[in-house]
């Protein structure tokens, strides 16, 4: 099967923040939580998930014989859905703007910031508006003894002057992984130690020699723990180190 699977991603927990204040700062990376500025949306329906559409104008222009040579693009827009399974104060600001605790008003979508955030693992992904969005019920809202209540939200997304949508942020991903020393020689019944770092898609890299699984392809020869290559017997084996999906390996000589 050609393709990486690392690569493939099945977001298993999710959050959606919203602000009221659009001078609010974004968080500086992906592992930093969002500031007192932002409020969190509550318990979202994960099988609604977070819909997106796009809307264009296009116009086809043909040549003689009937011959496509360009097509115009226009008016783009962009929207994304979220379905809120709470009923709180953020919820009702978004489903009725204008309202209080006390009255219900016609509803004008008002100018908000909203970040989408998807989690799997320790692996985190962000879209942050980068001008503001607006805000409105999508479809109907309403109460039934079978149901939970729910509202889903429809985002329209207005970009910046320079045509940005979205801020984007996610933490980075794994590329490789290296074993230093490349070969190693060791006596019988001595230890010798490699070190196992890791490179990622941001070009930073991390001991993570604690964190892989080691293997010795002969074990009569060989062991390993945790990066620790203990020398058995007079002869070879290759020791191989495993980490979320990444392997590299370190020729072992044993010395009598």
């Amino acid at each position: 099967m050609a393709g990486d699977p690392t690569k493939a991603n099945l977001w298993t927990d999710a959050d959606v923040y919203v602000s009221f204040d659009l001078s609010a700062p974004m968080p500086a990376d992906a592992n930093t939580p969002f500031g007192p500025q932002w409020d969190l949306v509550g318990l979202l329906d994960g099988d609604e998930g977070f819909p997106e559409g796009r809307e264009e104008d296009t116009d086809d222009k043909f040549a003689w014989g009937g011959i496509l040579v360009r097509t115009s693009r226009n008016h783009f827009k962009l929207t994304k859905s979220f379905t809120c399974l709470e009923d709180n104060e953020v919820t009702r600001k978004l489903v009725w703007p204008g309202s209080t605790e006390t009255k219900i008003v016609v509803p004008v979508p008002e100018r908000v910031k909203v970040a989408f955030e998807v989690r799997e693992g320790g692996k985190v992904r962000r879209l942050v508006t980068s001008l503001y969005a607006e805000c409105s019920l999508d479809g109907d809202h309403g109460e039934n003894e079978t149901d939970l209540e729910s509202a889903t939200i429809i985002a329209t997304i207005y970009p910046n002057a320079q045509k940005e949508l979205f801020d984007r942020q996610a933490t980075p991903t794994l590329e490789s992984i290296s074993v230093t020393p490349a070969t190693l020689s060791v006596a019988a019944t001595e230890i010798g130690a490699v070190v196992a770092t890791a490179t990622y898609s941001d070009e930073t890299t991390g001991d993570v020699t604690a964190d892989c699984s080691w293997s010795s392809s002969d074990p009569t020869k060989a062991t390993v723990t945790a990066g620790f290559i203990t020398g058995i017997a007079a002869g070879s084996s290759t020791i191989t180190a495993s980490y979320l999906g990444q392997t590299d390996s370190v020729a072992v000589t044993v010395t009598a």
